[in-house]
């Protein structure tokens, strides 16, 4: 009686594409091209033709099931991100805007009496340092101060600036006022505060300093002495609560993600 070869009556899983194995038609098989892994069929005899290179199938395979690359971006140093989409791709970006948050306060009376530009002492003469972890992101930077005047009238301007090179070359930020309502009035205690964004452009440690200059007819005496409610008097001390100094003065220094913040400037 003949003897009829039927061949393969059904397919053949082989498992992993082995370079020196030699494949018959309908065997099927996994093979990792580019970083994609895909499942194939022989079509026709094969040894040493891998099924596919760049995505295109060898003549002698055909896709089965085609894989796709994995589209969420590698994790690594990504902690506490999240995953965001810009309509075409996947990556990962900060959860929130905040970054990280350094603040200075001083719990004592700092006598920088001037009628010229005079730096601050510590910790408002750049102490207060940041280090941005990108130069795309933003600094904010939040100064209060509460400042005894006296009995006559009294009037000082101060500028806010940073340096990223260790202090030796300073550029401004923003400034404010603190001041009596008009001439001969009194005036105690009174207080300033500004916050503000800049972009300083740099991974560079980051200092910020602030620079007071007084009405040459009156300047302010006391910087963050806030008790002193009625008259140019030695009341120096800072209230405290439970231990706790209820401080007078100082500044916080911010760093915000660019993904959130924006500076519009207007002549």
């Amino acid at each position: 009686m003949a003897t009829i070869d039927l061949g393969k009556i059904k397919q053949v899983w082989r498992g992993t594409y082995n370079n020196s194995t030699a494949y018959v038609v309908d065997d099927l098989v996994e093979y990792t091209d580019s970083g994609i892994t895909s499942s194939y069929i022989c079509v026709a005899n094969s040894t040493g033709n891998a099924p596919s290179s760049s995505g295109t199938a060898h003549a002698s395979w055909n896709f089965v099931a085609k894989g796709i690359a994995d589209p969420i971006p590698s994790q690594s140093g990504n902690a506490n991100k999240f995953l965001k989409t810009n309509g075409s791709a996947l990556s990962f970006a900060p959860a929130g805007g905040l970054l990280q948050a350094k603040q200075w306060v001083k719990n004592s009376v700092l006598h920088d009496e001037s009628t010229s530009d005079l730096v601050m002492g510590i910790p408002f003469e750049g102490t207060a340092t940041i280090t941005p972890t990108s130069t795309s992101n933003f600094i904010k930077v939040t100064y209060f101060n509460t400042m005894d005047h006296g009995s006559t009238w009294r009037s000082n301007k101060f500028t806010l600036q940073w340096s990223s090179d260790g202090g030796s070359t300073y550029y401004g930020i923003a400034g404010l006022a603190i001041t009596v309502g008009g001439q001969d009035q009194n005036m105690y205690g009174n207080n300033g505060s500004v916050s503000v964004l800049f972009h300083p452009n740099t991974t560079n440690a980051v200092k910020v300093r602030i620079v007071t200059n007084g009405h040459n007819s009156g300047q302010g005496k006391r910087m963050g002495q806030y008790n002193n409610e009625g008259s140019d008097g030695a009341s120096y001390t800072m209230d405290a609560f439970n231990g706790v100094t209820a401080s007078g003065h100082g500044i916080l220094l911010e760093e915000y993600s660019s993904d959130v913040t924006s500076i519009t400037t207007i002549a």
